[in-house]
């Protein structure tokens, strides 16, 4: 039986691996979590629990996040995650690593790989991210991870270019989209009242937005205008905003101050952490996805949902066609949300639109890739000479 030691520090990451980690298990794999970041703070809402109710062994509670605004918080978190990952790696000794995208706990846990012979499989390499910490993050874990699993065809090629070997690249797609697929439809009545807001009639949109690390010290200033936009969009429409907290890079605090301004208004509401079948329903029957988030790249265009982007976070992954780009202007914003709310033309395009990030079977792939590979070929532990 091959071990799988998956590690996660944030919802949003855990919701992606969550498929793939059932249908491992399912099929004579060993799984187990490393859990740390923001799946322990309070102020995230203790996610760990959610991973406990979902069945999964938990290997360490890792505890790294420093709840500071200072830039400092990230590097000294990879520092202690790394330190005390090595230990749980020692004790587990697993068989593979399995990392996703570009926050803390992927690029300690390929440094820990790497340095401990254990084969790390990275989960969404060959994405670039404009203007953030996080890309070079992301291409650095590509050059220590022993195999990728790529969500779209696009970014295998990059990989390539940057000298990863073909042999290690697997284009799987988005395991999001499984969860989407598989998740059971709620009555929009139902969901209205689970969340205590009132969405009965759809008319509403969902907004979640993130720092970014190269405009920290904007970050207040862009969620106000952000906020502001949206409540002159409600006085002209009625439409509401199902809205998500930020996530723990610096300037989060920024934007919670924001939010704080609008926390009291009728047409918002403000959540922390929803449970994923709740979030998936909300997004399903909502009229667009506004902020900065991945997920109007990433999943989306499943969704067939329109998205208005505020600023530069997101800029230089592929694009669907879904995605609009707008300057943190109130104008700009809002006229955005009313193409993407009310042109039929602009909407009926979107619906026709071809999704590059698979079609909702990524964890069966996934679980092919792992079942391939022999543990006792050298190949996949030597990594290519760089010249």
């Amino acid at each position: 039986m091959k071990k799988i030691l998956a590690v996660t520090g944030i919802r949003s990451e855990y919701d992606i691996l969550y498929p793939v980690l059932k249908e491992l298990e399912q099929n004579n794999f060993e799984v187990k979590l490393v859990v740390s970041n923001a799946h322990l703070s309070d102020w995230h809402g203790n996610t760990f629990s959610k991973i406990e109710d979902d069945g999964f062994k938990v290997a360490d509670k890792i505890d790294c996040l420093f709840m500071t605004n200072r830039k400092t918080q990230r590097v000294k978190g990879v520092g202690i995650l790394t330190y005390a990952l090595s230990q749980t790696v020692e004790r587990e000794n697993p068989d593979f690593l399995l990392v996703i995208g570009d926050r803390e706990e992927s690029i300690a846990s390929a440094l820990v790989g790497n340095y401990m012979d254990v084969l790390t499989a990275h989960l969404g390499g060959g994405d670039p991210v404009f203007g953030n910490a996080d890309d070079p993050i992301r291409f650095a874990v590509s050059k220590l991870a022993h195999i990728h699993l790529t969500t779209a065809k696009q970014y295998s090629k990059n990989l390539l270019k940057v000298g990863e070997e073909k042999f290690r690249i697997f284009n799987v797609g988005n395991p999001a989209l499984d969860n989407i697929r598989n998740t059971r439809k709620i009555k929009i009545e139902s969901l209205s009242k689970e969340i205590g807001f009132d969405i009965n009639d759809k008319k509403y949109v969902v907004l979640i937005k993130h720092p970014l690390s190269s405009e920290k010290e904007e970050a207040f200033n862009q969620m106000e205008v952000t906020l502001k936009a949206l409540k002159i969009f409600h006085d002209k429409t009625g439409f509401n905003v199902v809205a998500s907290y930020p996530n723990t890079d610096p300037g989060s605090y920024d934007i919670i101050d924001a939010i704080k301004l609008y926390e009291n208004e009728s047409f918002i509401k403000f959540f922390k952490t929803l449970p994923r079948e709740l979030f998936i329903n909300i997004i399903k029957n909502s009229k667009a996805l506004v902020g900065n988030s991945s997920m109007g790249i990433l999943e989306a265009p499943f969704y067939k949902l329109p998205v208005v982007n505020v600023g530069n976070r997101q800029k230089g992954r592929l694009n669907a066609g879904n995605v609009e780009f707008v300057k943190h202007n109130v104008n700009e914003i809002t006229r955005a949300l009313s193409k993407a709310c009310f042109d039929k033309n602009y909407r009926d395009y979107i619906a026709k639109l071809q999704n590059p990030f698979g079609n909702g079977n990524s964890a069966k792939k996934i679980l092919k890739v792992f079942n391939k590979i022999n543990l006792n070929d050298s190949k996949w532990y030597i990594k290519k000479r760089l010249c």
